[in-house]
């Protein structure tokens, strides 16, 4: 099979696997209630979509291979979530860090005596996690849900919830009188705490959109070395899959070296 087949395999893998994960987006999402969702299949598809775009980068090296495989997943992520100007911007700089993992990736071999593949992985994961988050993340700030916290008036009803279980432990055991007189009070103290909370933070929440879209991607990103390591044990089973079916080899050439003379 020629190099330029293998390119086009790769491409088409690419894309399969950035499709489904913006079909996902639906699950992996901000949720008011219970913080971030995720779906297991989705993560997994991320996981093989940031290995399998490192792992081209690494094998193909050229600069053009990395501009088309990551404007073929930005295209597919303007189709899924819009060609806002906000979005268009994702992609740009989606694409530049790109760039960047690549030259990582390439650097790592070309630089060294010896092919090491899980070192190329590591050091190209982390500009893809990135990029993927930061897209993500505008996709999130644009959300319909996300978007309507700028005219909410009030914190999502699971703020009661977490409001009531903070003066259960810390003033429960100071309230005296029955159960049920205990549990009016708490109750009563709970909604008085949280009227306050609103019309405190009323005049704020015009603010929440780019604020929760920020605090996803810090979540997302303190994730990413979990996405990182599974993403490197991925490739390199696929690496080593490759090389014993003989689509990629590992040759020993003579090279000549840069030495410092004074």
């Amino acid at each position: 099979m020629s190099k330029y087949y293998k390119i086009i395999i790769w491409h088409a893998i690419v894309a399969v696997l950035a499709w489904r994960l913006w079909a996902y987006g639906r699950y992996v999402s901000f949720n008011a209630t219970t913080g971030i969702d995720f779906e297991p299949v989705a993560v997994l598809n991320f996981v093989l979509l940031i290995c399998m775009m490192v792992l081209g980068y690494a094998l193909f090296q050229k600069k053009i291979w990395s501009m088309s495989v990551s404007g073929v997943v930005g295209l597919l992520f303007l189709g899924y979530f819009g060609f806002t100007w906000l979005n268009l911007l994702g992609v740009g700089l989606f694409i530049l860090l790109n760039l960047y993992a690549r030259a990582n990736a390439v650097n790592e071999i070309t630089e060294r005596n010896k092919v090491n593949i899980r070192r190329s992985l590591n050091n190209g994961l982390f500009p893809v996690v990135m990029a993927l988050f930061l897209i993500i993340s505008f996709a999130a700030y644009q959300s319909p849900g996300i978007k309507s916290l700028k005219n909410a008036k009030q914190l999502p009803s699971q703020s009661e919830v977490f409001v009531k279980t903070i003066i259960e432990k810390t003033a429960g055991s100071y309230v005296q009188g029955s159960a049920s007189e205990k549990r009016g009070i708490i109750n009563q103290v709970s909604s008085q705490t949280l009227q306050s909370l609103n019309d405190f933070l009323r005049p704020y929440f015009k603010y929440a959109p780019p604020v929760v879209a920020f605090g996803l991607f810090l979540i997302l990103w303190g994730l990413s070395w979990i996405f990182v390591w599974l993403s490197v044990l991925f490739g390199m089973l696929i690496f080593w899959i490759l090389k014993k079916t003989r689509v990629v080899r590992i040759e020993e050439k003579d090279v000549k070296a840069e030495v410092l003379v004074i």
